[in-house]
């Protein structure tokens, strides 16, 4: 299964490809529903969106995989063509997920290591390797797997997807494929760092939002 997002468009930007298959070995237990509907703010429709891909998929919901542990990040310094990725890019997508990751795990964890290097960590436990490609997915940014533990994120390197900054890739597209790898799908609200769509070229920046944080707590309470 692939989850596509639009691509660029007058004033506005392509975020992913998006997600790959998810592996059918990392599921993590759905938390119950009796339980959830006695937490304020819980919304089950946006939980189905936000953790079963209930927004592009309603009738056919994943199991809920989301990643339950910190982790470490391999991040490759070069991409699949051999050409080296600027520091600025690397320092960006690093300081994005650091920040990031414990804004998805609902505060429960975060990114313990980030290693450099033009090696991988895919397949491997505890880790979430960053890799680069030049092919553009389909005309987007990027493509990550769903809470898969050793899966991976992968940005299109070509300088396509910079949204006006000086990096080859741009602060929110980290956070989107970040919320993907730890399980996340797509929504339908702009204002999501998880909406599957184009976004205007000035929201390049943008954080979670609060529902997306409420949602993400909510899916870390076991």
């Amino acid at each position: 299964m692939k989850l596509l997002h639009y691509l660029l468009a007058a004033g506005a930007v392509s975020l992913c490809a998006c997600t790959a298959t998810p592996s059918p070995t990392a599921p993590s237990a759905a938390v119950k529903a009796d339980v959830l509907a006695s937490v304020a703010g819980y919304d089950p429709a946006f939980y189905r969106a936000f953790l079963q891909n209930g927004f592009e998929s309603p009738d056919r919901l994943e199991p809920i995989r989301i990643l339950s542990s910190g982790f470490r990040v391999y991040l490759r310094t070069e991409d699949d063509a051999g050409a080296a990725i600027d520091t600025a890019t690397l320092d960006t997508v690093e300081r994005a997920l650091v920040e990031s990751a414990p804004i998805w795990s609902g505060g429960s964890f975060g990114v313990t290591e980030v290693v450099r290097g033009t090696a991988s960590m895919q397949k491997t436990p505890g880790w979430l390797t960053v890799k680069w490609s030049r092919a553009n997915f389909g005309g987007s940014c990027g493509r990550s797997t769903v809470g898969v533990d050793g899966g991976y994120i992968e940005f299109n390197s070509s300088g396509a997807c910079s949204c006006g900054t000086p990096t080859l890739v741009y602060p929110r597209l980290v956070r989107h494929e970040l919320g993907h790898a730890m399980g996340y799908y797509h929504t339908g609200d702009s204002q999501d760092v998880m909406y599957g769509q184009s976004i205007p070229a000035d929201s390049c920046d943008v954080q979670p939002s609060g529902r997306e944080r409420r949602h993400a707590a909510i899916a870390h309470r076991r």
